[in-house]
Order: C-alpha cells, then structure tokens, then sequence
C-alpha cells in the first residue's frame, strides 16, 4: 500500500487481534512502508498495599511483554523493520493516537470485535481511535482478509466523500483495481405521497453525480462501476459489498469535537459494527 508510508498497528493479546496483524504486515511489506506495532497493557487500579506486585505483573504486564516479544519475532522472521511501543493506560484508544501522531503515522490498522468477545479492543475503542485520529482508519474485521481487486467506495455528494473517493480512487490506480461507487438515496415515502417530483428529482440529481464520478475514474484509466440504491445506507452499502464480493469499503466521516467524538455515529459506525469486510475510513 504505496499510498501510506509509515502504518501504525494497533493491536491486543487476542487471536483476533493477531489474525489483523498479520493482515498488516502483508501491506508494510511492500516497498517504502515503515511501520510501528503498539499494544497497550491495562492499569491496575487496586490496592497495591494488598496485592502481590509479581502477582500483578504475571496477570496484567506480562501477556503484554509476551506479545511484543513475539511481534519482534516474526518482524525479524520477515525480515520487517518496525518500531514496538508497549503502552500503559486505562484509556487504549489516547495511547493509540498520541503513538500516530508521534510517529507522524498516516494510517493506523486495528480490528473490531464483537462485544461477545471480551478482548481489550472493543467497538468503543476503535470508535474513539477513529474519531480522534488525525489520520486514515483501516479496521480489518476477524477473520476477514484485506484485498484490492474489488475496491467499493461510498459516496453521498458531501466533501467527506469525495475525500473517500479520491482516495479510492488513488488505491485503486496504485493496485489496477476495479472501482465500485455506490450512492444511496433515503427518501421518506411521505415525501413520494405528497410531492413525488422530489424523491425523483434527488434520484437523478445523485445519479448524475455517480457518473460524473464513473466518468472521472475512467479517465484516470481505472475501470469504475456505479450503483446508485433507494433505502437505508448501511444495509444497501452492505448489500452491494456482498453483491459484487468487495474486497474493502471505504467510506468518509466528519470531525467531531467534544464528547461528539465518543460517538461515530451515523452510516459509517453501523457499517463498521456488523463487520462484513475490511473498511478504510477516510478522515
């Protein structure tokens, strides 16, 4: 992925956090990639004056030591250089992006897993990391693996999609794929019992735009496709994704400031909480 020059992975003692890590290694290998690997342990927060300290170290630190020691060994099987951070704090997702901004990363890769699954990183980790991060998110759902030769890009006509498209667009060149563009239309069916010209109107309006962007990846010599839906988002993105067996979804978002950034929100955070398919979230 010559798009991004230095990837930051982020990842947990579970197998499904390992399963994301090797999904990222496969894209630091290729030429000009530089990474750093960062884990974050827990703190403890009881009473150290009743503990045993090498008790606590055995069941919080150590798994953590543990796995670095063995993202350095298969770095060095791989020959792969990358910087290991292991982390402390209650709060993984600050630790995370301070690490992106230290290491001046431009694309953090973690994985999200179900709330079945008492891993330390859940859904709202990886909705904080993606709504502080200043950079790309890309979220490698287990056991999923990332490709590129189905590429599907989401777009509404605001700036945060045609942000996502060109960068959609500049994946799909770097990897001649082929590009997928889908627009969904939610028009409420009050609106077609009262003033039907409207719902058709917004039809061909957002149908023009797809082809103004088929039109603009084609002269960029990339073969594109377009779908345009009537309906909910998230399920019609879905939808296609499974229909042309997209390899990654990319979409955009919006920043956020305060507690708004606790929160996604929206058509991208459903998308990312049913876990069908890597999704690279442009910010």
């Amino acid at each position: 992925m010559k798009l991004y020059k230095k990837i930051l992975i982020a990842l947990d003692t579970s197998e499904q956090s390992w399963h994301v890590f090797l999904e990222a290694l496969k894209l630091v290998q290729e030429k000009g990639t530089w990474a750093v690997v960062v884990t974050v342990a827990p703190v403890y927060l009881g009473d150290l004056g009743l503990t045993i300290i090498d008790d606590v170290y055995d069941k919080i630190y150590a798994p953590y030591e543990k796995l670095m020691k063995k993202v350095q060994e298969v770095l060095n099987e791989k020959n792969i250089t990358a910087k290991c951070v292991l982390e402390e704090g209650d709060e993984p997702f600050e630790k995370i992006v301070d690490a992106a901004y230290a290491f001046n990363c431009d694309l953090i890769i973690m994985g999200r897993s179900g709330s079945k699954l008492k891993t330390f990183f859940l859904g709202n980790t990886t909705a904080r990391v993606i709504g502080y991060s200043p950079v790309d998110v890309l979220v490698i759902p287990y056991p999923k693996n990332v490709g590129f030769k189905k590429i599907l890009v989401a777009v509404d006509g605001s700036p945060f999609a045609e942000k996502a498209f060109s960068k959609a667009l500049a994946l799909a060149k770097e990897h001649q794929s082929k590009l997928f563009i889908i627009s969904v239309v939610d028009i409420p069916m009050e609106i077609y019992a009262v003033a039907p010209e409207i719902g058709e109107k917004a039809l061909e309006k957002r149908k023009t735009y797809i082809e103004t962007l088929v039109k603009k990846a084609n002269e960029e010599e990339v073969k594109a496709e377009g779908f345009l839906r009537q309906g909910l988002a998230d399920e019609k993105i879905i939808e296609v994704a499974k229909e042309i067996e997209a390899e990654l979804l990319i979409m955009g978002t919006y920043g956020r400031t305060g507690i708004k950034r606790l929160l996604m929100g929206g058509v991208t955070e459903r998308v990312l909480s049913i876990g069908a398919l890597p999704v690279l979230v442009v910010k």
